[in-house]
């Protein structure tokens, strides 16, 4: 700690006094300026009149510094948090642990201490006002978030996101039927109301304590010394029974998807923090180190056998839970922990991976809440299956393999929908493995550029457990959209690929037959994710078109997708599963009522029916469709909105606006079936029919 001792009013003076010869300054420098106006002289070489400006704003502003750093120690004052003498001498232990570079800084410090007192002493409704108030306007200022973690301590930090969680257990607990104040809504959407601001506060401490392990006003000695207090509140029985219950809600926040997403309010927000990664280590290290070392039970049990009655699950408890979820949502932290290399200096081709920490996590007797945790870090570890230069893609194909094998293990009741959502994530950044077991094959990177511009694979293949996981996962519709997309694109690519890999000699048919191809391979593809689907769900008629429907247009969505120039061939899945969990929160997703579909049109043909559109604009991209292909029959353009123009005014497919409603495409198909000049290559094509069967046979066995 640093003393400041502050007499304002003595303080107030000295402002004043440089204020005043900023004003003396001034008219100086106007008077001298006026003088050298009137002697209509030139004065060579000089700069005065421009430096005397800049001396006399520098000082200005020093004095606007000097005052906006008085009255925050004022403010702390009037807060009761610093202390005043008879002599009118404020003094105020500043913490050390903080870096202060400016009067802003100090300002934040400043609501940090207000904030934190006034959190110890609230009561609900006091709590509930400052979380989603000012907490909430500062979670992401880090002098703020790095200052609120210090006043209240690794202990204090925990019991606040426990005794937000026990207010709102109360709150719903003892709901009244009716309220005076809100007479005219219904109970379940006032219940809804309160359950939502409450996890609303649990998830701003959570991003607030995550802003604060990331902040440069924390040295990285510090950040270390508050992971080991922190750790200390899951390793020491002696400490307070229900600390292991606040440690992981702390670092969960509101929910454990690695999409790191809530629908709180009716508004999609961020579900908990994005903590520091060497952060998010060093905790699980301590409690692995802890549990391995220990005689009996580990701290947390014993602590949650002194609960009474009991509260939560045993996943609640476990602070790996928190710890796992936590790393979901930094992949960085994720594979390192997960994954590490046997020998840090290994290259890709040299790489072993020390499976110590995955053994230990994987025979843990895991419950449906600590299972969302591990499925959560799995999946942001499979975020590094992007092709680099160093291990990380090595590793992470290794996680996901061993973790694709366990999960198509596990059964039951241990599933939720926010496991699956997790599952999907490591299974959409695993296309590659879910595309050879929909085709039976084994892709080589030596026969292909698509197959050599993929991550590291699996060492083995393991069709079944593929299979298994896709029927479990797929029973939710975030994740079944989410694996859907995420083949769409990489169906695109694959066509991309494909077709940039033919000679430059290439004839329209060699195109038009590589096209054909490789649509039976994108067919075979998303028949599988949808035989897989249709197995796993069980659904009924209605429920089926419904299923297709969500699978089709996030399927086309995929297609459509156009990466940027630093875009991986498939984007990483975490963002993916982000967009439809958006769109789950804001009621996009079809319902069986909304849905109404043709019963003469089948699944696969409007499988077939999105491969063939994308597989006409991949074309059209490489010159292989006529120009006449876009005239009508008295050689006119035709005015079709899925067409554009390009700068040179040839016509072209708009490939996003065509796979983006169905009608475009009807009309696609009605063109490439009357127009003579294309008609030619819709007989191959259609293939991508046959893939389609195919592939569905393969996902439902």
């Amino acid at each position: 700690m640093t003393k400041v001792s502050l007499n304002s009013e003595k303080l107030e003076t000295a402002i004043a006094q440089i204020r005043k010869v900023v004003t003396d300054a001034e008219g100086a420098r106007s008077s001298i300026n006026l003088q050298i106006d009137s002697a209509d002289v030139d004065i060579p070489d000089s700069d005065f009149s421009a430096d005397a400006l800049t001396a006399i704003d520098s000082l200005k502003a020093r004095a606007d510094e000097i005052e906006s750093c008085k009255d925050e120690i004022v403010r702390l004052n009037e807060s009761g948090i610093a202390g005043m003498d008879a002599d009118g001498v404020i003094t105020y232990n500043l913490p050390d642990t903080v870096t202060i570079n400016s009067s802003k800084d100090l300002s934040s410090v400043v609501q940090a201490e207000i904030d934190a007192e006034k959190a110890k002493n609230a009561d609900p409704d006091e709590l509930l006002d400052l979380m989603n108030g000012s907490v909430a306007d500062h979670q992401n200022d880090e002098v703020y978030a790095a200052a609120f973690a210090d006043a209240l301590g690794p202990e204090g930090m925990a019991d606040l996101a426990y005794r937000i969680d026990k207010d709102r257990q109360y709150k719903l607990e003892n709901f009244p039927d009716y309220d005076p104040n809100d007479p005219d809504t219904d109970y379940g959407t006032r219940w809804d109301k309160t359950n939502d601001a409450w996890l609303s506060a649990q998830a701003t401490l959570s991003i607030c304590f995550g802003t604060a392990t990331n902040s440069s006003a924390w040295t990285p000695q510090h950040r270390a010394d508050y992971a080991e207090g922190l750790a200390e509140l899951v390793t020491d029985e002696d400490q307070p029974y229900y600390l292991p219950l606040g440690f992981n809600l702390l670092l969960e926040g509101a929910n454990r998807t690695a999409a790191n997403t809530a629908d709180l309010g009716g508004e999609v927000t961020q579900a908990g923090g994005v903590f520091n990664k060497y952060f998010l280590q060093d905790l699980g290290h301590a409690v692995e180190a802890h549990e391995k070392t220990c005689e009996g039970n580990p701290a947390w049990q014993s602590q949650r056998m002194k609960a009474s009655p009991p509260e939560g699950a045993v996943g609640d408890w476990d602070p790996m839970a928190g710890i796992l979820t936590a790393m979901g949502r930094q992949p960085d932290a994720a594979l390192d922990f997960l994954a590490p290399a046997v020998d840090d200096r290994a290259t890709e081709q040299t790489v072993a991976v020390d499976g110590t920490t995955w053994e230990w996590l994987k025979g843990r007797d895991w419950d449906s809440a600590g299972f969302e945790a591990l499925t959560a870090a799995v999946a942001g570890a499979s975020e590094h299956r992007q092709l680099t230069t160093g291990t990380k893609d090595e590793r992470a194909a290794w996680i996901t393999e061993q973790a694709v094998v366990d999960m198509a293990g596990r059964k039951g009741s241990l599933w939720t929908d926010t496991s699956r959502q997790n599952a999907a994530v490591v299974l959409a950044n695993s296309m590659q493995e879910v595309d050879e077991a929909a085709s039976e094959a084994q892709r080589n990177s030596q026969r292909s550029p698509f197959n050599a511009s993929m991550p590291a694979g699996w060492g083995e293949k393991h069709d079944e457990e593929v299979r298994s996981l896709l029927q479990e996962t797929l029973k939710d519709d975030v994740a079944l959209q989410t694996v859907s997309d995420a083949a769409g694109r990489y169906a695109s690519a694959r066509m991309d690929s494909a077709l940039d890999a033919l000679p430059e000699d290439a004839s329209t048919e060699d195109a038009y037959k590589r096209a054909s191809q490789t649509g039976y391979s994108n067919g075979c593809l998303i028949g599988y994710i949808q035989g897989a689907a249709e197995k796993g769900r069980g659904d009924a008629a209605a429920e089926k078109d419904a299923t297709n429907q969500m699978i089709l247009n996030a399927f086309g969505k995929g297609l459509s997708f156009i990466p940027g120039p630093q875009s991986a061939v498939v984007s990483k899945a975490l963002s993916i599963a982000e967009s439809y969990a958006l769109d789950a929160a804001g009621d996009a997703l079809p319902s069986n009522a909304q849905q109404t579909q043709d019963d003469a049109v089948t699944m696969q043909k409007q499988a077939m029916r999105r491969i063939l559109a994308e597989s006409y604009v991949k074309l059209d991209e490489r010159g292989y469709l006529p120009p006449e292909a876009y005239l009508d029959y008295e050689n006119n353009y035709y005015e079709d909105s899925w067409m554009k123009r390009d700068v040179r005014g040839d016509m072209h497919l708009d490939g996003e606006v065509l796979l983006s409603d169905p009608e475009n495409i009807e009309q696609f198909m009605g063109w490439i079936e009357d127009d003579w000049d294309i008609d030619s290559a819709l007989g191959d094509t259609l293939l991508g029919l046959d893939g389609f069967e195919d592939g569905a046979k393969m996902g439902k066995m």
